[in-house]
């Protein structure tokens, strides 16, 4: 067997094989796996120092393959085994053992189920995982075997690099420059718009076929051969904007004061293509495209950049929960899960959206629950709305009864019109109960 794949999860490591195949000399047509008749041979070592045998032999009677026609078709018997090889003395505990095969036959359901195996092991160690039959008309076979830790064993499992961050440090080797694009978003709030903008680089390839909104901000909107600058030179004209969609967006600072700069209204985000800006015949610097955001502030995208490329993000809690302490075991950046799930959710990011929604949900008590739940933020949001409507309508005491006199009159006042909706829905299902 030929390994293709290896994948790595937080508890296991699935390795991926193809079963080598040749022309059939005894009836000319159909395939026959180039290992029968060899014995029992091994795989390359996979995860921590495992590795498969397996054994290719003819199948006969009473377990031969025919086709509709009740003709006999050729058929071969693979036997499959785990050898714990250099970890045959780790102190791993119970490890499970999955199977998974295509275009393989399994004579036995119990082939399918996973298999449950204690390390360190004594004697020869190696755990019979299935036999599976090939018929020679089949296609080429596939067979996965994931082995997975127990979870309170605490194991630390490599992490291995995304394919596209492999290419995009391959890169690096022949001199590409692995900056090729600058951002620029938005950090502070004033009284009337969001002011300061600052710079972040990354790589579009890295970003690139993960949402089809995050490839148009790349496609759609000038990003072309005239728009190159000389990133590190280059600085946005825009120091201000009036138009920003959230505007209670935690990930913004405050800022006291209006800014001087004149005020700029334009779509969500920008590609600035100044011709007064450097070119690249003019620098040799690092030299790629701008896009400036409108709708998404600095610590968010900053965020989500990190996310993309290391599948990691970090949650501040809720302005609701007042000041909390700074957790200094947390690495990379941070920012509000509701700023998060806003631009999730604007991207159909999904993945990162439900751990955003989780982060929120998390975050909820009977100290903020009524200001979460008619906040502007959730009355946009029926899946927030939901929960949090949830959340006070199953845990309503006096105390949230008073509070929410208080925010029902400041309905009722207009001042929080946007709040009615969630009003009636508390309404109704505190009348269910």
């Amino acid at each position: 067997m030929e390994k293709e794949s290896e994948a790595w999860t937080p508890t296991g490591v699935k390795s991926t094989f193809n079963l080598p195949l040749q022309a059939s000399s005894s009836t000319g047509a159909g395939h026959r796996p180039t290992a029968l008749g060899t014995g029992t041979q091994y795989t390359v070592i996979c995860g921590l120092g495992w590795r498969f045998s397996f054994r290719v032999d003819q199948q006969s009677a009473p377990t031969m393959v025919v086709d509709d026609a009740g003709n006999t078709i050729e058929s071969f018997q693979l036997q499959l085994f785990f050898d714990p090889y250099l970890i045959r003395l780790a102190a791993y505990g119970a490890i499970t053992l999955t199977t998974q095969v295509e275009h393989l036959i399994s004579p036995s359901q119990a082939a399918a189920v996973p298999i449950k195996y204690n390390l360190p092991s004594s004697g020869s160690g190696t755990q019979a995982l299935g036999t599976y039959v090939y018929a020679s008309s089949a296609a080429a076979p596939t067979i996965s075997i994931t082995l997975t830790f127990s979870s309170t064993l605490g194991l630390t499992l490599p992490h291995p690099l995304e394919k596209r961050m492999e290419e995009a440090l391959e890169e690096t080797l022949t001199g590409k420059e692995l900056v090729n694009v600058k951002f620029y978003a938005f950090s502070r709030r004033g009284s009337e718009c969001v002011t300061h903008p600052l710079a972040l680089f990354a790589n579009s390839n890295l970003l690139r076929g993960l949402s089809e909104d995050l490839d148009a901000l790349f496609t759609e909107h000038g990003f072309s051969e005239s728009a190159i600058v000389d990133l590190d030179l280059h600085e946005t004209e825009d120091h201000a904007f009036n138009d920003y969609g959230y505007e209670s967006d935690s990930d913004l600072e405050s800022e006291a004061d209006e800014p001087s700069a004149a005020l700029v209204k334009a779509s969500s985000f920008d590609v600035e293509t100044d011709a007064k800006e450097q070119s690249t015949t003019k620098s040799n610097g690092r030299n790629g495209r701008v896009i400036v955001l409108k709708d998404t502030a600095f610590k968010t995208w900053k965020a989500l950049i990190y996310y993309l490329y290391t599948r990691r993000v970090n949650f501040r809690p809720l302005e609701s929960e007042g000041p909390q302490e700074t957790d200094s075991t947390m690495r990379g950046p941070t920012c509000s899960p509701k700023s998060m799930y806003r631009l999730a959710d604007k991207l159909g990011l999904v993945d990162l959206q439900a751990l955003a929604l989780a982060a929120i949900s998390s975050r909820l008590s009977e100290a903020n629950i009524l200001q979460e739940v008619f906040s502007s933020f959730t009355s946009v949001y029926p899946v927030i709305r939901d929960l949090e409507v949830g959340v006070l309508t199953s845990n309503f005491s006096d105390k949230a009864s008073e509070r929410l006199l208080e925010m029902t009159q400041k309905i009722c006042d207009g001042e929080k019109p946007y709040c009615a909706e969630t009003l009636f829905m508390i309404i109704r299902k505190m009348g269910g109960k």
